[in-house]
């Protein structure tokens, strides 16, 4: 449940451009403490902004520094607990290097999840009956730094590099669901829950991408599609896990259909092959896939696991009231879309046991506000409706969802 959002500060300042002329660039510096959070992982407080430098005349930034605080709360048989824990800071410099070609996004973050979900594997897993909230959850920490250097190529198209250092210690309960799983499960159940030992993940990958949005905050029309493989290799006790992942996303954005209507949609394909850390069975590009507020709204984070997952949004969004506080310019807009996805066991192996043999289509609808401050800035507060929710899912985080 969305709460509040407190305060909006910001300020501009001229800024010279780059060496090369081109217009005078603005500093953009937006804050906004907040109180909020969602039915996933509670209620909370802390702080989300950016500093950036703009090109008034493109609206693009040339570099950007964002940072978050966010601290959760949740009552649970009667104690007080903190559920999620998150801090990072993202770094992004558009243009560098010979003709400024290149891109690069450094990312160090902390993360405590201590109420993370675990239902049962496969797409056909029903919630467990006899087990408690709290013996359907584990804990991972994980602090973490992502590094993503991208190459323009010409006509939209980039390619990319990306890796990824990410320490894992695993909290598992001896009455929880998942730990009887992984000691009387079946043994295809077994053999995907592994161990919860504390491990290292050293992820590299490559990519492809196309890309002609008219801003990457604020995205009105264009395209953004991604196509990417990373991986691996097990190096010991300390980082015995060897996969490869890819993932395919395309998103479309459409011209104002009329002017105040912006109509946009995602389709993502996540697919893993090899011996990846069970939870990252629920997740695509490090967040929940089929469930949680950046994918399948309403679906409860972490509801389905498997190595496949298949899944796409559709969102009508518009504009509604533009209007300035402190000289800021601001403007709230709604949003309504539907959501729907599914997930595989396994990529090359039909397992109805844990799949079904039907359609298995898992889907939500929902509508939410938006708040966009400046041209590099987005509050998102979500509700949405599922066959799965408990009773509904309600999400408050910055940025559009895609």
């Amino acid at each position: 449940m969305i709460l509040a959002v407190l305060l909006v500060t910001g300020t501009e300042a001229p800024v010279r451009a780059a060496a090369g002329g081109g217009a005078e660039e603005k500093t953009e510096l937006n804050f906004f403490p907040l109180v909020g959070g969602d039915t996933d992982f509670g209620i909370g407080v802390g702080e989300v902004g950016d500093w950036a430098r703009v090109n008034p005349e493109t609206k693009q930034f040339s570099r950007r520094l964002e940072n978050a605080v966010f601290i959760t709360f949740k009552l649970r048989d009667g104690k007080l607990i903190v559920p999620y824990v998150d801090v990072y800071l993202l770094l992004t410099i558009t243009r560098f290097g010979p003709e400024d070609r290149f891109r690069l996004e450094v990312r160090p973050s902390y993360t405590d999840e201590r109420t993370l979900g675990y239902y049962g594997m496969g797409n056909a897993s029903q919630v467990p009956v006899g087990f408690t909230d709290p013996q359907l959850q584990y804990r991972r920490i994980h602090p973490g730094l992502s590094t993503k250097v991208r190459l323009k190529l010409g006509g939209g198209f980039y390619a990319t590099q990306m890796s990824q250092l990410t320490y894992s210690d695993l909290v598992v309960g001896q009455d929880s669901f998942l730990a009887y799983q992984r000691a009387n499960g079946s043994p295809k159940v077994k053999e995907l829950i592994g161990g919860f030992d504390r491990h290292l993940l050293l992820l590299a990958g490559v990519g492809v991408e196309y890309d002609t949005r008219d801003n990457e905050t604020v995205t009105r029309r264009g395209q953004w599609h991604a196509v990417s493989v990373r991986g691996t290799p097990a190096l010991g006790g300390w980082a015995p896990h060897a996969y490869l992942q890819v993932d395919a996303t395309a998103r479309f954005y459409s011209q104002p259909i009329p002017r105040w209507l912006n109509l946009s949609a995602r389709l993502v394909g996540d697919a893993i092959i090899g011996e990846a850390p069970f939870y990252e069975l629920a997740r695509f590009e490090d967040t929940a896939a089929i469930g949680g507020g950046k994918a399948m709204r309403g679906v409860p984070a972490q509801r389905y696991h498997g190595k496949v997952k298949l899944f796409g949004n559709f969102e009508a969004r518009s504009d509604l009231f533009h209007f300035t506080v402190r000289k800021k310019p601001l403007v709230l807009g709604a949003a309504a879309f539907v959501d729907l996805g599914r997930s595989w066991t396994e990529l090359f192996q039909r397992l109805p046991e844990l799949d079904g043999t039907g359609w298995g289509m898992k889907y939500s609808v929902g509508g939410g506000l938006r708040l966009q401050e400046g041209t590099t800035f987005v509050l998102r507060a979500d509700v949405a409706w599922s066959p799965d929710a408990r009773p509904i899912g309600a999400y408050f985080a910055a940025g559009q969802i895609f």
